[in-house]
């Protein structure tokens, strides 16, 4: 439809409270919010400020949203630019509507649920001004590049549209459903469409971003924009054929990384959701068997607290952004639905469960910062009836879609846990830090059978790994607190970064009163306090971001013995 029908269709129906849907399916909720929860639910969701964790997310929430009113909304667009070498504009343009979206989300989260004034005239101005400044990316012609980010910012406005509906008068939503159908409707016609959007190809992390922000934006504008209703068959379509089946790898990675299994969760469990709250169509029963959690119960190490992640804080394996607050929330609706105390257990870790994520990704020159809310929604999602006893669920883990394997020591933050990747990558978390991180030896040989392999009997696992040119590394855990690990056939020394510096006694390394090292081949070769200083980059390393934390890791260098091997026992204090 013409951007004139959609308008004049929007103008027409604003007159029109209630509007069912085609008379061939069931009548959709019409009252606002619908969305994530209902007026008769409220009440509900309130009591939750009194019960377990309800009171520790409720204040965090709370917190970041009076952050979030230190923030000034946006005025001007930015303009997609054709040279763009080292895709700044791109890192810009996609940061800008990640933290536009961000904002208006979690404030609007606070308003609806504590009904304070000054969140409520803070979604009212930044979802106007978002509205207005994003405007010229309805007409623009969509692409892959866009689409990732446009359709985010899109879920944000149409969650606004519906949480804080109250807030604006009528001529105001009819501004911001304008905006919401008209972009809408161009990706629907010039990309959702498409042989190859739609098509089976397309269906791990952008696509389900890409759908799952689509759906939200049909279900916010469901019986209001006569459109709404393709929108939604389409994206519901492509949820059951592809993004569900497809989306994970069968042994429930993502094979574009874990912090893409992550955001593939978020994604998904947003729609299904809000469809089943809509429509009452429920995904979550249908398609329990892709809704696998194992990466997380895999890499998942300690306790996050507030504040700024590092790599391998948390989660192993995994950057500054993908820590626990990432993946807290997903373990929350997984156990609400599905009641398993294990992922309750975990989410609990996270004790800045409600914040607005704030992650350490700004671009050099805009700074434009990159945040995720989550918050609101591991509010909603938290339920205090699930128990985090008992914990049912394995400590050892492989995945051969993406050459991991991790065995963990036990389900207690701080155990002992080591993960080893197919480029020979060796992660060793202790006491709740991570103490050890190697980089890669290089390809894991390819007749391995995986390229890491887990074998677990009587209480100890076994991780092996071994290389094209006949490295070998063989780590055994056994629980709750040693972990042996050898490297053979080394010809060169192995270096390691450390969260923080050992002390060093002969052949111990000690880290306070948490856990030791003992070198059983080789020796201790260096410990450098001013190891190694990383660099924030995106962009295939091109973009150099801004870091606010960016600090020195020690790093430590063991020379293997005369036979090339490295031998080393962990032991938790």
């Amino acid at each position: 439809m013409s951007r004139t029908g959609i308008v004049l269709s929007i103008l027409i129906l604003a007159a029109i409270p209630n509007i069912a849907v085609a008379e061939d399916k069931a009548s959709p909720l019409t009252e606002h919010p619908r969305l994530f929860f209902t007026v008769a639910e409220k009440e509900a969701l309130l009591e939750k400020r009194e019960k377990g964790a309800g009171p520790l997310i409720w204040k965090n929430l709370i917190e970041s949203a009076d952050w979030c009113l230190t923030k000034k909304p946006r005025k001007e667009w930015i303009a997609p630019v054709e040279d763009d070498p080292i895709y700044e504009n791109l890192y810009d343009r996609f940061y800008a509507m990640m933290m536009d979206m961000a904002i208006i989300e979690h404030f609007a989260f606070a308003y609806a649920l504590s009904g304070e004034e000054k969140y409520g005239n803070a979604v009212h101005d930044w979802t106007l001004s978002c509205v207005e400044a994003w405007r010229p990316d309805a007409e623009a012609t969509p692409d892959g590049g866009k689409a990732y980010a446009v359709s985010r910012l899109l879920k944000g406005i149409a969650t606004s549209y519906d949480l804080a509906h109250d807030r604006f008068t009528d001529a105001e939503r009819a501004r911001i459903r304008e905006m919401l159908a008209q972009t809408a409707s161009n990706y629907y016609e010039n990309y959702f469409t498409t042989d190859t959007i739609s098509g089976p190809g397309f269906h791990t992390h952008h696509a389900i971003v890409e759908f799952g922000s689509f759906g939200i934006v049909a279900l916010a504008l469901l019986g209001e924009v006569p459109e709404a209703s393709d929108w939604l068959d389409s994206a519901t379509r492509k949820f059951e054929d592809h993004l569900l089946p497809t989306g994970l790898a069968p042994d429930g990675a993502q094979t574009e990384g874990a912090t893409f299994w992550a955001s593939t969760m978020h994604y998904r469990l947003f729609f299904m959701d809000a469809l089943r709250r809509v429509t009452g169509k429920d995904l979550f029963t249908e398609y329990k068997d892709y809704m696998n959690a194992d990466l997380a119960l895999a890499s998942i190490a300690t306790i996050k607290e507030p504040g700024w992640n590092e790599t391998n804080q948390t989660v192993i394996l995994e950057p500054p952004y993908g820590q626990l607050d990432y993946y807290s929330p997903v373990l929350l609706c997984l156990a609400r639905e599905y009641r398993r105390p294990v992922y309750q257990r975990l989410a609990l870790w996270d004790h800045s469960l409600g914040h607005i994520q704030k992650t350490r990704y700004i671009t050099p020159n805009r700074k434009e910062q990159l945040l995720f809310e989550l918050g609101g929604y591991a509010y909603l999602w938290y339920d205090p009836t699930v128990p985090t006893e008992p914990v049912d669920a394995s400590l050892s883990y492989q995945f051969d879609s993406v050459g991991q394997a991790y065995a963990r020591g036990s389900w207690d933050p701080g155990g002992l846990l080591v993960a080893i990747d197919k480029a020979g990558q060796v992660v060793i978390h202790a006491g709740g830090i991570p103490i050890l991180n190697s980089p890669g030896l290089g390809k894991a040989l390819e007749s391995t059978p995986g390229a890491v392999v887990a074998r677990e009997e009587s209480g100890t696992v076994e991780l092996t790994w071994v290389s094209e040119t006949g490295t070998l590394i063989k780590a055994f855990l056994k629980r709750p607190d040693r972990l042996d690990i050898q490297w053979e056939e080394l010809d060169n020394p192995l270096n390691f970064t450390s969260f923080h510096q050992p002390q060093h006694d002969r052949d111990r390394l000690i880290w306070g009163e948490t856990c030791s090292v003992t070198v059983l081949h080789g020796e201790v070769e260096e410990i450098n306090s001013d190891g190694t200083i990383p660099q924030l980059a995106v962009g295939n390393g091109k973009l150099r971001l801004i870091d606010p934390i960016s600090k020195s890791y020690p790093m430590l260098q063991l020379q293997p013995a005369p036979d090339g091997k490295v031998g080393i026992q962990i032991h938790l204090q």
